[in-house]
């Protein structure tokens, strides 16, 4: 049984929304200037690509960023993880809306096992989000522009 009562253990938990904050923080350090049809790859001092991000859209409250990380090509495994992230410059969030060829991703309470989602699946690949931003921000990757 729970000894800690209710209030106390909701005061320990996270803030929501603490994950989409971080998200955005981290994006915006690796790319500070984010513009409509903009690419960039995120290289380390050893010439390495970590992560790619195409800006597909932008606008003056939000912006929607294809991430690719791992090029094609190498030849190694795991394959590139695409993942489809919208970013709320009012609100300060950025948020995974899809990955790989998932579309959309439902809502916990929408999800069921049937659909080949779990319930808390975009929280799952939202903390992905945070740790391949984290591991580009750790590794010291630098965001070059391609022309």
């Amino acid at each position: 049984m729970n000894r800690i009562p209710l209030s106390r253990r909701r005061a320990l938990q996270p803030h929501p929304l603490w994950l989409f904050e971080e998200n955005y923080l981290l994006l915006r350090r690796l790319l500070p200037t984010l513009r409509a049809g903009a690419h960039f790859v995120l290289e380390s001092d050893a010439g390495r690509h970590a992560l790619e991000a195409r800006v597909e859209e932008c606008g003056p409250y939000t912006s929607l960023l294809v991430l690719t990380t791992g090029m094609a090509g190498e030849g190694q495994l795991p394959p590139p993880l695409t993942l489809r992230v919208r970013v709320y410059h009012d609100a300060r969030l950025a948020e995974v809306i899809g990955y790989q060829d998932c579309v959309h991703i439902p809502p916990g309470y929408a999800a069921r096992m049937a659909d080949g989602f779990q319930r808390d699946e975009r929280r799952q690949v939202n903390r992905l989000l945070h740790e391949v931003l984290q591991h580009c921000r750790r590794h010291g990757h630098v965001a070059v522009e391609q022309v």
